[in-house]
């Protein structure tokens, strides 16, 4: 019995001393958001306010300073997601978590993003506001790599930092792009089901069925491998450490329609729950700048933001910018594909992926004139099949990080306009309203027409000469609405309208959520912000009524039980509730100081 309490006693002290050791390494290792710390090339003080949320307001003498101190304190809360962020594009996952991510690694090694982020950051004007603070935001992000506390993961997994640069944040601008698109999700599946139960199965699917449907039914492709492609894809995306984006609402209200005459604008781009969350939200105010933003790990500006004189934020465009090609081999030279102009060669590379606990990993990456062979870089297709990927992001020049600079800095509607050019991939409506009165919605993206006998939610024919065959249009052409008279502008996904009479190729959403945000819009004109607080949290189907009427016109209620009456009157008359909303967060505060 003895001996039962000495031993019952020391699994407690053990189990005492373990917790004891753990709570202070907690302590020790968790943000600090009081005191003092010494930072390199700033000029003068700068002071950090932490609000109850943890959302940090950086006061600095100028913005060099508040950059610094911005990629200090978001490296302090974000590290680790900022390391699993830059490593995703250029395929390095499986460097720390070994032989379960390689088919991630092998995937995005091949796809060109690297490639692009390392291009655009060597042309990048090194005189620029752009780079001068986008540098200044590495800078504080690898002074704490170099004097702050190590994340536990990054101890536990035994990763050798390295310092951030400037196509790291390209990276993580390209993989979100990637993550935006639908085509390489959706092509592969429509192209399955065309291919197995051909086109008129489609009909319902809200895809153009009358653009070629003759050379559509006429080119056939392995619907087994399609499928294999579209969960392949899917599945990388799904397994992948950040949230996927599903959807947004936005819209911004006109003075004209507000009790107090300001515009008001709601913005909530719906992302999955994860921890920590996607967004990081800081406060910067210079004498010269001021911003409150919402940003990506390891990203010098925001995405969404609001100062006094104006707020902008943002909604997935869903145009198409990625398409496949099934490229038809030489039946006498593997290494050759057709074209419309003869056989030509196919480009070989090879880059190696490193693997933890094990042996380095060659991956041979073959490139037509349309982009990489994805069919060699995704498991379970034949490699002597060749489908290429090409993507809008990666063939034209990379300045998104000027874009999203320039937006954050714009002096006024028409310098806000003109910068959304900047961004070629991904389509984004990006929304805007300011002090002055101006709303606005605009789409970004590189936009083009095809011939009438191609659609492109398909996998493509790369050797007739027609699929591929794009007319890129101006920006001018993009869809937008600018101050228009009905004073409101929103989106929700939804198909813009036709320009020129032609809808522009893309995975548009139904336009249930447009429509229920355009009804309760089109109805008021005293709106304010407790209104717009409401309809956020708003869930009602603008079309279920429509569905079910038609679902149960046809039934014969004759012979109906009482149960069955009652049932049917709780269908008719219930409420109708889709799956969405859109958040909103608030903030006080706390202290810290930076000199």
């Amino acid at each position: 019995m003895k001996l039962l309490k000495k031993v019952l006693f020391s699994l407690l002290s053990i189990l005492l001393i373990i917790a004891i050791a753990l709570f202070g390494y907690l302590q020790y290792s968790k943000p600090k958001y009081e005191g003092e710390e010494t930072l390199k090339n700033i000029d003068k003080e700068i002071t950090v306010y932490f609000d109850e949320y943890g959302v940090p307001h950086i006061y600095a003498e100028n913005q060099q300073d508040a950059m610094t101190a911005l990629g200090y304190v978001h490296a302090q809360d974000r590290l680790w997601q900022m390391e699993l962020m830059r490593r995703i594009a250029p395929g390095r996952l499986s460097e720390i978590f070994g032989n379960p991510v390689l088919k991630t690694d092998k995937f995005f090694a091949g796809i060109g993003i690297d490639e692009s982020s390392q291009k655009a950051a060597a042309n990048l004007d090194k005189n620029s506001q752009t780079y001068i603070l986008a540098n200044a935001y590495l800078d504080g992000i690898n002074q704490y790599i170099e004097n702050g506390k190590t994340p536990v993961e990054l101890r536990l997994l035994g990763i050798q930092q390295e310092k951030f640069t400037l196509k790291d944040v390209y990276n993580i601008f390209g993989f979100m792009s990637f993550s935006f698109a639908m085509a390489q999700k959706t092509d592969p599946l429509l192209t399955d089901i065309r291919d197995r139960f051909g086109m008129d199965y489609l009909n319902d699917f809200g895809i153009n069925g009358e653009l070629g449907t003759a050379q559509l039914k006429s080119f056939k492709g392995n619907y087994k491998e399609y499928t294999v492609m579209a969960k392949a894809v899917a599945g990388l995306l799904e397994a992948s450490p950040v949230p996927a984006f599903i959807g947004s609402n936005s819209w911004v209200i006109g003075g004209a329609k507000t009790k107090n005459g300001n515009v008001i604008l709601a913005n909530d781009p719906h992302i999955m729950y994860s921890q920590p969350g996607t967004w990081y939200e800081a406060h910067i105010v210079c004498p010269d700048y001021e911003m409150y933003g919402y940003y990506i790990a390891g990203t010098p500006f925001p995405l969404l933001g609001h100062n006094h004189n104006y707020a902008y934020g943002l909604t997935m465009f869903e145009n198409d910018d990625v398409d496949f090609f099934a490229e038809e081999n030489n039946p006498n030279n593997e290494k050759q594909y057709k074209t419309i102009d003869g056989f030509k060669n196919y480009t070989y590379k090879q880059k190696t992926v490193k693997v933890k606990d094990s042996i380095d990993v060659k991956v041979n990456i073959k490139t037509s004139q349309h982009g990489p062979i994805v069919s060699g870089l995704l498991d379970g297709l034949d490699k002597n099949k060749s489908v290429a990927m090409s993507w809008i992001y990666t063939q034209q020049k990379n300045q998104i990080l000027n874009a999203v600079y320039e937006l954050s800095h714009a002096k006024n509607l028409e310098s806000f306009h003109k910068n959304i050019e900047l961004i070629k991939a991904p389509g984004l409506n990006i929304m805007y309203g300011d002090a002055k009165g101006n709303i606005a919605w605009i789409t970004s993206g590189k936009l083009y027409k095809v011939d009438k006998s191609v659609n492109t939610n398909f996998i493509l024919n790369g050797a007739n000469g027609i699929d591929d065959r794009k007319e890129w249009l101006p920006f001018a052409k993009n869809p937008k609405a600018i101050n228009p008279n009905w004073n409101y502008v929103y989106s929700a996904n939804n198909q813009p309208e036709a320009i020129d009479g032609y809808l522009y190729p893309g995975y548009y959403l139904p336009k249930d959520r447009a429509s229920r945000i355009n009804g309760l819009l089109n109805q008021k004109s005293n709106w304010t912000k407790q209104d717009v607080s409401k309809m956020i949290n708003d869930n009602t189907s603008a079309t279920t009524q429509t569905v079910v009427v038609n679902m149960t016109k046809p039934l014969n209620t004759s012979r109906f039980s009482e149960n069955e009456k009652k049932a049917l009157d709780v269908l008719k008359t219930g409420k109708r509730r889709m799956n969405y909303r859109i958040s909103r967060q608030q903030s006080t505060i706390n202290g810290f100081t930076f000199t």
